[in-house]
Formats: C-alpha cells, structure tokens, sequence
C-alpha cells in the first residue's frame, strides 16, 4: 500500500510540473510576442509532435508493456530495448524526411528567407533527435517504476525551456527563440542517460541479437501511432495552416489561446486516466464481464466531474485568458462555448475509445482516426467561411459528438452482453 502510495505521489508531481511549465511557457509567449507568438508556437510544438509522436505513442507504449515483466538482465530486457530503440531512430528519420521533402508547407511559416532554411533545419533536426530518444529513456523508467528519477528528469527538461524562454526576455527573434527552448529542453538526455546508467538500466550491446517476432509485437503499436499522426497531428497543422491562410497569425492566435487552455486541462486528465484507468483496464483485459464492468463504472464516474470541471472553467474563461495570457486574449472568450462542449465530449469518450489499444483492435482503431479526421476537415470547411472563428470551435464540438455516438455504438456491440 505505502509503494502504490510513493508511485502515484510521484506520478502526479510529473503531471503537475508539466501542467504548470506548460501554462508558464504559454504565458511568457503571450506577454513577449502576443497572439502572433502564441500561433507559431503551437505551430512548432505541432511540427514537433510530428516526429515524436510514432516513437511515444507506439514503439514506447510497445517497450513499456514488454520491458516492464523482464528481468534486467534477461535476453528478453536487451532486446526489447535495443529494438525500440533502433524503432525510435527510425521512426525519427521517416519524420524528418517527410518534413524536409516538404519544407515549403512544414517550414516557410518560421523563415523570412530560403538562406536560413538548411541552417535552422539542421538545429531543428538535431534538437527534435535528442528530444523523442529522451522520451525513449523516460519510457523505460516508466517500465521499471522508477517514477522519481522519472520526475526528476522531467522536471528538468521542463524548467530547461522555460529557463531559456525567460532568459532572451522577447528580444530574440521567435525563430531563434522556438529552437533554444527545444534545445534546452532536449539537452536533458544527457541527464536521463545517466540517471539509467547509474541504475543499470542500460543493456550492453555485445552479442545482440533481435527476433523478427520481436519487430512485430512492436509493430501493432507503431501501426495506431502512425494513424495518429496523420489522423491527428498532421491534421491539426493543415486545419491551423489553413486558418492563418483564411485570416492572420493575430486573429489565429486568439482561437490558439483557447486551444492552450484546452490542451493545459486535457493533459492533466489524460495523464491522469493513463495512470489511474488505463493499467486497470489493460489489466481486465482477458476477463470481458470485469472489463465490462469497470469501463461502465468508470465511465459513468467522470461524468459529473468533467461537466462540473468545465463548468467552472466557462465560468472563469476571461480571468483565465487574463491569467495565462493577456489582455490581448481576452476578446476570445466567445470560442469557449462550443470548444469547451468538444472537449468534454472527447474526454468523456476516451474511456470508451481505450477499449480499441486495450484489445489491440489496430484496422478499427485507424478506421475511426480517418474517419474521425475526415469529418473535422469537412466541418472546417463547411462552418469556417459563415461563422469565422467560431466555426472551428464547432468542427470541434461535432467532430467529438460524432467520437461519442461511435464509442457507445463500439461499446454496447462488443463489450456489453
């Protein structure tokens, strides 16, 4: 009891001090470059995710179900390690090929001009390299329990950038700014390096050799990431590329901040479901009338708490964007009203939408990320031109209802009697 007690003390300090670097982060891009500031930084951070994403969401959460039940120094630890990490330099070099074959769509938003371009890419590259191999290390204190030194390391590399943001005070021009806070927030793989090697968590190279069964049981994971990326991430930044496009980088950083807001509370809770709901239900997952159970309980318990959380936020929306932001931001309160009702879809149907990685459903998991994906494109494009800004926010609420509908159809056809 005092063991699961420590472990989720230290679980909840690492969401707590990423919440609250992030608001910082946030805040100090709003008071040293306004709205504009805030656009390209959610810009960055998409551009970012677009690297990262396949090797945490797939290959990681892979490592971390097959490195957590092997001894450190099994034959099964060294090859599950090396694998995902060899899964991850791949993963990183697809990303970036794809990202540097398109440099007009990925980069020309951050460039005034083509002779900064392979200068800035290099830094980028090297910087978004460092960064996803740092989560690969985190994911495999996460997999042996070691969530203090988990903490410790995250702590650092999220005070690194604010620490570098705070230090240029608005004077750097924001292209250099966005790839020194990636820079100081990367370097902190050399921390996370020692700390495994100090914990003999990392295997030796000699004699590796890796089963082709072993690629493919990290394979299913990569496959649901990949349909993230594209589905989500990807989208994300042609619907924000769009909207610029449609008005300006002020007028889009309005709707951004929201967007941040949202991100801010959505993190927390998703951590906290990963941390909380996820193992439970992983755990159930060979017993169906328990799983069944659960799933319902538990999706019926965070129903008021949700409605009641985001009540308060629409509450509180002008002093929020005040506190986080300026009063800049302010004026952008009116795209509260149908984003807060799309986050509380959402959220409320991750516990249903769980059930497809849980069970390894990976055709239907990436049929509803297309279509899913498919219908907010549609939406945008429908609502944006009559209703402005606000047809975003309303893709947004659609888009999660449609989610909703599809996860109680999901659940009463294959999970309830």
């Amino acid at each position: 009891m005092l063991q699961r007690l420590k472990s989720s003390f230290w679980s909840f300090l690492s969401v707590l001090v990423r919440a609250v670097v992030s608001l910082v982060i946030n805040k100090l891009f709003a008071v040293f470059y306004g709205p504009n500031g805030i656009t390209l930084y959610s810009h960055f951070q998409n551009l970012i995710s677009i690297v990262t994403t396949v090797p945490d969401g797939g290959v990681n959460v892979g490592a971390i179900k097959f490195l957590a039940p092997a001894g450190l120094r099994s034959a099964t630890y060294k090859r599950y390690f090396w694998a995902s990490f060899l899964l991850n330099l791949l993963c990183i070099g697809l990303a970036l090929l794809l990202i540097f074959s398109f440099p007009g769509y990925f980069l020309d938003v951050f460039l005034d001009t083509d002779a900064q371009f392979w200068r800035w890419g290099l830094y980028f590259a090297a910087g978004v390299c460092l960064l996803t191999l740092n989560v690969f290390l985190l994911s495999v204190l996460l997999s042996q329990r070691a969530l203090k030194w988990h903490m410790l390391s995250t702590a650092a590399g999220a005070l690194a950038g604010v620490l570098a943001l705070y230090v240029t005070r608005g004077v750097w021009p924001l292209e250099q700014v966005l790839l020194l806070v990636l820079g100081a927030q990367a370097s902190v793989f050399i921390l996370t390096l020692a700390i495994l090697g100090w914990q003999r968590l990392l295997p030796s190279v000699g004699r590796l050799r890796i089963p082709r069964s072993v690629y493919r049981g990290l394979g299913k994971y990569i496959l649901m990431a990949i349909s993230a990326v594209v589905c989500l991430k990807l989208t994300n930044f042609y619907i924000r590329d769009y909207v610029i496009a449609q008005f300006n980088l002020y007028q889009t950083g309005l709707w951004q901040a929201v967007v941040k807001v949202s991100e801010s509370y959505s993190a927390v809770y998703t951590s906290l479901v990963g941390m909380l709901v996820y193992p439970r239900m992983a755990a159930l997952a060979n017993q169906h009338e328990a799983l069944r159970k659960y799933t319902r309980a538990t999706f019926l318990l965070v129903l008021p708490a949700l409605a009641v959380g985001l009540l308060l936020v629409y509450l509180l929306r002008d002093w929020v964007l005040l506190l986080l932001f300026n009063q800049d931001f302010v004026q952008a309160g009116y795209l509260f009203d149908y984003q807060l009702l799309g986050d509380f879809l959402r959220m409320w149907s991750i516990i249903l939408t769980n059930l497809m990685v849980i069970r390894t459903q990976v055709r239907l998991y990436i049929a509803w990320q297309v279509g899913s994906a498919l219908l907010y494109i549609i939406l945008v494009y429908l609502l944006l031109e009559p209703l402005g800004l606000e047809g975003v926010t309303m893709a947004h609420a659609l888009r999660y209802a449609a989610t909703l509908l599809f996860a109680v159809l999901y659940y009463n056809k294959f999970i309830r009697p």
